[in-house]
């Protein structure tokens, strides 16, 4: 007995700037790589649904081509306001090195771009 499930929607690249998006970035993708990647970003979408029932929602109103990781990050905050800010500052501990010390640390901080690239990839 074949247990798989089929899915199919239709999305509305003339009337909403998310289904644009996808649309545009599923013409970019290999026609053999298509099906990997819907699967995917249905996945995901429940996985974040999983922890909050708005966040699949929240996130695919704020999709356009312009989305930021900060913008995705400050959505995060307004859910977990407590919780991404503890991830952020143990990433940030865990992302100092061993020998900077309390007297050199002022002479090296980061910018803020450089800052959020850091907690970007340590969140990684």
């Amino acid at each position: 007995m074949d247990t798989r499930r089929k899915i199919t929607f239709y999305l509305n690249p003339e009337t909403n700037e998310a289904d644009r998006f996808v649309c545009q970035k599923t013409d970019e993708t290999p026609q053999g790589e298509r099906g990997r990647l819907w699967r995917a970003a249905l996945l995901t979408g429940f996985a974040f649904g999983k922890q909050d029932e708005r966040l699949p929602f929240l996130f695919s109103e704020l999709l356009n081509r312009n989305t930021s990781f900060d913008d995705l990050m400050q959505l995060l905050k307004a859910v977990y306001p407590r919780e991404v800010e503890a991830l952020l500052q143990g990433r940030i501990k865990e992302n100092v090195p061993a020998e900077r010390t309390e007297t050199n640390l002022s002479s090296q901080t980061p910018n803020a771009e450089d800052e959020t690239r850091s907690n970007a990839k340590g969140l990684f």
